[in-house]
């Protein structure tokens, strides 16, 4: 099962979520995932590694004396191709560019791929271009949060939810629910990264 299959986040799953209604149109749908990336781009920035794998490029790699690769991303799942760079006279010059796979991968890890469907569907929601589409789709839809015998004094949820991780009715997880998978203990030197052009996302979506 790939990651995809796995971990299913689609701009309709959210906007289920959100309380819009089905289908959505053209511009809903690339609102909502515009939300999902904003969401995805949260985690990966949190956790210091991609969420999902991914394909990556770097320039300038060099082994690490053990038969393998410094590469910037972990955990690295395969190595795809490696090229040995060349100055400009054409002389080798003992460093490499690598084309790899790395990233966090739910298809291996079902508990961190719940927690990670659990807080993108739920942060993407709450995102406030999703939450103006919403307004903008159903002005008056609110649900109630409590209300007494008599149908009297009722109390209306926010529609905006509440802070991450508040526990408030609508609210999303906080970035903390991932913090075991977070990188920990390693400080990546600027300039070592692939610049994020280079990087090819496979979003969990058609």
């Amino acid at each position: 099962m790939s990651a995809d299959e796995l971990l299913v986040v689609s701009p309709e799953k959210v906007a289920v979520r959100a309380g819009l209604k089905l289908p959505l149109t053209e511009e809903q749908r690339e609102t909502v995932a515009e939300a999902i990336g904003d969401a995805f781009g949260d985690v990966a920035a949190y956790l210091g590694r991609p969420p999902l794998p991914v394909t990556l490029v770097q320039r300038g790699a060099q082994g690490n004396g053990r038969g393998g690769w410094q590469l910037a991303h972990d955990p690295v799942i395969e190595v795809l191709s490696t090229a040995a760079e060349t100055g400009v006279n054409g002389e080798l010059t003992g460093l490499y560019t690598i084309t790899y796979r790395a990233g966090l991968n739910p298809a291996e890890n079902p508990v961190y791929g719940k927690a990670l469907g659990r807080y993108i569907s739920a942060s993407a929601a709450a995102h406030p271009m999703v939450r103006r589409v919403v307004q903008s789709d159903a002005p008056d839809a609110r649900l109630i949060k409590q209300a007494n015998v008599e149908g009297q004094g009722v109390t209306w949820e926010d529609v905006s939810g509440g802070a991450a991780g508040s526990g408030a009715a609508g609210a999303p997880p906080s970035l903390d629910s991932l913090k075991r998978w977070r990188r920990r203990g390693v400080n990546q030197q600027p300039g070592i990264a692939p610049h994020p052009l280079e990087i090819t996302w496979r979003w969990p979506w058609p």
